[in-house]
């Protein structure tokens, strides 16, 4: 899949309202992913299942630990101040955008391309409630 094709597949992303801060927020964390053990999917699943109070921060830092362990290679996640983005971040924005639109075959189709059978639906509900916790904080400051 190339990046023309994310940008084919999600034509809607740019619409996303928080995607610069989830993007930042990616960017961000994974710097401090990298000094972090691997982790075991189902177990970070599990824990955060069991946790609900945690915020945007822990399932983006599981989601981008979960990569980095079961993808053939690192995800390629740039710093914070650089103006492109690579195909992993055009892909998990993809993601993230047709999850924030419900569009389940978009889902399945960005979950089946880049990951094994056994990480497609821990990923995918990381990255869910990935997007509902940023959905909720963006909501909250926009109250205040």
């Amino acid at each position: 899949m190339t990046h023309a094709a994310l940008t084919q597949i999600a034509p809607q992303a740019a619409a996303v309202p928080s995607q610069d801060r989830t993007l930042s927020l990616l960017r961000m964390l994974m710097r401090k992913c990298r000094a972090k053990a691997r982790v075991e999917v189902f177990e970070t699943c599990a824990l955060l299942l069991h946790s609900p109070q945690e915020g945007a921060q822990e399932y983006a830092d599981a989601l981008l630990r979960v990569l980095a362990s079961g993808l053939p290679k690192t995800p390629v996640i740039h710093v914070i101040t650089a103006r492109e983005r690579s195909f992993d971040e055009s892909w998990l924005l993809a993601l993230f955008a047709a999850i924030a639109r419900d569009d389940h075959g978009s889902i399945a189709f960005l979950l089946r391309a880049r990951l094994p059978l056994h990480l497609r639906r821990p990923v995918g509900w990381l990255a869910s409630e990935l997007v509902d916790r940023m959905a909720a904080e963006a909501d909250k400051t926009s109250r205040i």
